[in-house]
């Protein structure tokens, strides 16, 4: 075990690098840079066209990006091994406002509910197979995954609006938490009103995932229902509920655990999707802002932290994998 986590965090480490130095450079291959605007603003203060670019420039070689990208990479690099430095403050990058928790939050519960939901619908789809109940669930679980993520949030919106809050005049305003209790300190309460927020971020962003998991896992559990040792269990008097539960699910289960891993980034295009119909502050539109402003180093450290979950998401299924599966062990 120890020698697997020691080999995937190499790993990892050589990912995060080339995520790094790829996203500096597709960055620098777009014309101008995150100082090109400020000329219209030196020329609104008066200056004339040499004085406002030679202020741009002067503005350039103080951010360090007056140089070529790969030295403005191997510089940020070695600021990230030796100090830990990103390349932007730690507060900017974790402040509430800028949502990266809320991301964090919204992903790893959207995958913790499209687990606990699709797994007794796969089952009672197996259990119920070629019944009424098989082919709503097959129904739910397709519109579910061939729908385009943008058109369920509408579909979440208008349900908020006409069932839930009619006070709703537009999307993007329905928040992580009631307005009355923005600035109340945390209380039962106010995580009630949080779980009610997330409800539609958990259907919006966990559509995909829940119906991967019902397709895969059903079909698992339909080829393994004529494997020998679940006959031999049914020639031993088990039931078929104690053969499905015990036997046949821990082994239909390795690879949907391998599929949890990656289907982390819709998860994370979904969170964007939070952002712009729900209101909810995901780190996913401050990702968005900075492209549109050419801020280098917000979009690595942003691709890193996304990176990271990626990563993690896949080692703790491997992990999973190495728990529920012997014969991983064994090899």
């Amino acid at each position: 075990m120890a020698r697997f986590l020691a080999w995937r965090l190499v790993g990892m480490f050589i990912v995060l690098f080339f995520v790094g130095f790829v996203s500096f450079g597709i960055v620098s291959l777009l014309p101008g840079d995150y100082y090109t605007s400020s000329i219209v603003q030196f020329a609104l203060q008066g200056m004339s066209r040499s004085e406002a670019f030679e202020a741009r420039e002067a503005l350039r070689a103080a951010a360090g990006i007056d140089r070529s990208w790969v030295a403005q990479f191997f510089i940020w690099f070695g600021g990230l091994i030796r100090y830990g430095d990103l390349g932007v403050p730690w507060d900017y990058l974790f402040h509430p406002a800028n949502g990266l928790g809320w991301t964090v939050v919204i992903v790893v519960s959207s995958a913790i509910w499209a687990w606990i939901v699709g797994l007794p619908l796969a089952i009672l789809s197996v259990v119920f197979h070629r019944r009424w109940i098989d082919h709503t669930i097959a129904v739910v679980s397709y519109a579910a995954f061939s729908f385009p993520q943008y058109i369920w949030g509408w579909v979440l919106f208008w349900i908020i609006y006409r069932f839930i809050n009619p006070n709703i005049a537009g999307p993007g305003i329905w928040g992580i938490v009631s307005y009355t209790l923005r600035s109340e300190p945390l209380t039962w309460y106010k995580v009630g009103s949080h779980i009610l927020h997330l409800i539609p971020a958990w259907i919006l962003v966990g559509a995909p995932m829940l119906a991967a998991v019902v397709r895969h896992l059903r079909a698992s559990l339909l080829d393994t229902r004529n494997e020998l040792y679940l006959l031999s269990a049914r020639g031993k008097g088990l039931t078929e509920t104690r053969i499905l539960l015990r036997h046949a699910l821990p082994n239909a289960l390795n690879p949907l655990i391998s599929l949890t891993g990656v289907m982390i980034p819709s998860l994370l295009t979904g969170s964007i999707l939070t952002s712009r119909v729900l209101g909810m502050p995901t780190f996913g539109q401050v990702l968005l802002d900075a492209l549109k402003q050419q801020n280098q180093r917000v979009i690595t450290a942003g691709l890193l932290v996304y990176s990271v979950l990626l990563l993690a998401a896949n080692v703790i299924a491997d992990l999973a994998l190495l728990r529920v599966d012997p014969r991983i062990r064994h090899d």
